[in-house]
């Protein structure tokens, strides 16, 4: 158990002092009749003690000292966590373009770079990880954050279209996430950019932002997704039904190892489920550092023990005070 103010202690002296003056206050000053019914004069064995009289005196001293304790917040430790931390920001950069919803991954593109995003912010406790998604335009879902469950709720909500600009911009997602890695303290900071096409929307060209990005000390890695070939794709038709034509992709791989080479990261090719678990679980050993440990205790606040007898007390103070031991002066 631990104090977070002791400080409050301190006012413990200030608290005896007053007692003491009290209690010679009380010695100077005799009430005529101690009794608060006269009847009980006729009574010889009613005669209260001289002790009593100073019972709601020790009442409230007890009192003001609990409060003075719950002043201090005691808090109790209830467990302890060991928390590793390589120290490495992570931008999670992910299409949600028109063609990530391609099912040649199933349920589709957008669905299996999701869950296989999820796995690898689980496998990694101790780093900042944030989520931009782009395609027409670049948006940050969440920013760094050691709060993986905020993430993985971010990601869960990560869906096609939800930029509401349709295209590929590349270079406006790589540009969103320098924007967020730049000022960030730590020495590594890595991009994990996927998706399945070429650049094609945005202000903003790809190989400029890989240069910017290198500049800041930022390592991309790149990720090409889908089949070689034609991939399966859900359109509407004009009657309002869904039918499935087959599209072929223009995913730009010499940009992508352009992107990933010039910022020292690397180029990986996913046309599979296990290709994409696959190419996680590489970037996920390449980025393992050796970090200090910290030890994050959880506390309990114990405040409230204190201050609800302190009420009490004074409660019962003033009752005696003002019934049984009522002094007549």
């Amino acid at each position: 158990m631990h104090f977070v103010t002791p400080a409050a202690f301190l006012l413990l002296p200030l608290l005896a002092a007053l007692w003491w003056m009290s209690l010679r206050h009380g010695k100077s000053r005799q009430a005529a009749l101690a009794f608060s019914d006269l009847d009980l004069v006729r009574i010889p064995g009613a005669i209260r003690p001289a002790w009593e009289n100073h019972v709601p005196l020790a009442l409230t001293a007890l009192s003001l000292a609990c409060l003075v304790v719950a002043l201090a917040r005691p808090q109790l430790g209830l467990s302890k966590q060991v928390v590793k931390s390589n120290g490495i920001d992570i931008m999670l950069c992910m299409d949600t373009s028109g063609s990530m919803q391609a099912r040649d991954l199933l349920p589709n593109r957008s669905a299996a770079a999701t869950a296989v995003s999820q796995q690898f912010v689980e496998e990694r406790p101790g780093d900042r990880i944030g989520l931009v998604v782009f395609s027409g335009q670049a948006l940050t879902q969440c920013p760094l954050t050691t709060d993986h469950g905020s993430l993985l709720t971010a990601l869960k909500g990560t869906k096609v279209g939800m930029t509401h600009t349709d295209g590929t911009a590349v270079g406006s997602a790589i540009a969103t996430c320098i924007n967020r890695l730049k000022d960030v303290p730590g020495k590594s900071k890595v991009v994990i950019l996927l998706t399945d096409g070429s650049n094609n929307a945005g202000e903003i060209d790809p190989a400029a932002a890989a240069a910017m990005a290198a500049k800041y000390g930022i390592k991309i890695y790149t990720i090409g997704m889908g089949t070689d070939g034609p991939a399966p794709m859900p359109v509407q038709d004009a009657l309002g039904g869904e039918r499935t034509v087959m599209v072929r992709g223009d995913l730009d791989e010499a940009s992508l190892q352009q992107i990933a080479a010039t910022t020292g990261g690397t180029y990986f090719r996913a046309t599979d489920i296990r290709d994409l678990q696959g190419v996680y679980s590489e970037i996920n050993r390449l980025e393992k550092r050796d970090a200090p440990t910290a030890q994050v205790v959880h506390y309990q606040e114990l405040y409230a023990w204190f201050l609800w007898p302190a009420a009490m007390l004074l409660g019962s103070s003033l009752l005696l005070e003002h019934t049984v031991l009522k002094e007549l002066v």
